[in-house]
């Protein structure tokens, strides 16, 4: 007696594919469900909302006011947490500007564009030079130094005494001009890096950490607050629809729900001075002036040694002498004939 395996295997094949089917209609069962817990949840809610909404709106334009008074504690916590988030995004809006490289430089983009523009003409001079494939793969691999070079004021100047230097180097005469150009290139390129390095410190020290805060503590404090408003227009409804209440048999409900709700408000409100305080204890705002302030004394100490290396060949040029000069004009003599003159006005002395 022979064994069906061909039999076998659709018999499997039929089970497997109505396993499939199965657990498909049943993700698809629990999906519906789950669509329509989300859709009842969110029906119920919305008398809830509406009402809050209405609340609001008329506590707004002054048709409501009898309102619940937040405690003194809370208010003052909370301005106090205001005050300190305007003056970090105040802050902020300006120091993010050492985010930016070229922040010094306004016509980086230009210089962008030049430099992109001589690379690819370079790039296509050497293609057309090259010989083989091995060779017009590296050159167009090859990274143009000019690409690469931050945008900012001090490497401008050093790549344009550099190209000076280049330039006047070709005549013996003006050695020593490009000489004093080619130290006065490598100091720029010198306080260019020690200025991103300035910048860094501010990015990681200082910008950081305030982003930090905004987006974690001060949410979180934003977050207690609404918490405690929406919480508080829930009490206030409460109240005022047992106050308005026409019908003695929903007294007890009501009161009941504006209890509850009360309990909801009190406690909303101390889990907020809890985060209010929190948030309070770890503004840093000193330490992070002192990163800052730290930040651009190195920076300056570092560009005054290097400027202060600078010895230009010690060589002084005549607009220099000139200056020496016009700074220590000498006394004008005075002639015999003007002292004569002088002399004779005034008369001798009583």
């Amino acid at each position: 007696m022979s064994f069906n395996f061909a039999s076998l295997k659709k018999n499997l094949q039929d089970l497997s594919s109505s396993a499939i089917q199965a657990a498909n209609e049943a993700q698809l069962d629990q999906k519906l469900k789950n669509l329509s817990e989300t859709v009842t949840s969110t029906t119920s809610q919305l008398p809830n909302f509406a009402a809050k909404t209405q609340r609001y709106v008329e506590e707004k334009i002054g048709r409501v006011t009898d309102i619940s008074q937040l405690p003194s504690e809370f208010v003052e916590l909370d301005n106090r947490v205001l005050r300190y988030k305007i003056c970090y995004q105040s802050l902020l809006k300006v120091t993010s500007t050492f985010d930016n490289p070229s922040y010094d430089y306004p016509q980086h983009i230009r210089d962008s564009v030049n430099d992109f523009s001589n690379n690819v003409a370079s790039k296509i001079t050497d293609l057309s030079r090259a010989t083989s494939t091995t060779e017009a793969q590296n050159i167009l691999l090859s990274n143009n130094a000019n690409l690469s070079q931050p945008k900012t004021l001090n490497f401008a100047l050093s790549k344009a005494s550099l190209q000076s230097c280049e330039l006047l180097n070709k005549s013996s005469e003006d050695e020593l001009v490009a000489s004093a150009l080619l130290e006065f290139s490598s100091s720029e390129a010198k306080i260019g890096e020690f200025r991103l390095q300035q910048d860094t410190m501010i990015q990681t020290r200082f910008n950081k950490k305030i982003r930090t805060m905004l987006e974690s503590n001060f949410k979180d404090a934003g977050s207690s607050k609404g918490t405690v408003e929406s919480c508080r227009l829930d009490y206030d409804i409460a109240r005022s629809n047992l106050a308005n209440n026409t019908q003695p048999e929903k007294d007890a409900l009501l009161r009941v729900d504006m209890e509850n709700k009360e309990d909801k408000f009190a406690q909303a409100t101390e889990d907020a001075i809890v985060v209010f305080t929190r948030v309070l204890n770890n503004v840093k705002v000193i330490d992070l002036l002192k990163s800052f302030a730290q930040a651009q004394l190195d920076y300056h100490k570092k560009c005054i040694q290097v400027l202060s290396d600078l010895s230009f060949g010690d060589v002084d040029d005549d607009f220099g002498e000139e200056n020496t000069v016009a700074a220590t004009p000498e006394k004008p003599a005075v002639s015999a004939a003007a002292a004569a003159a002088t002399t004779t006005t005034t008369g001798p002395a009583n």
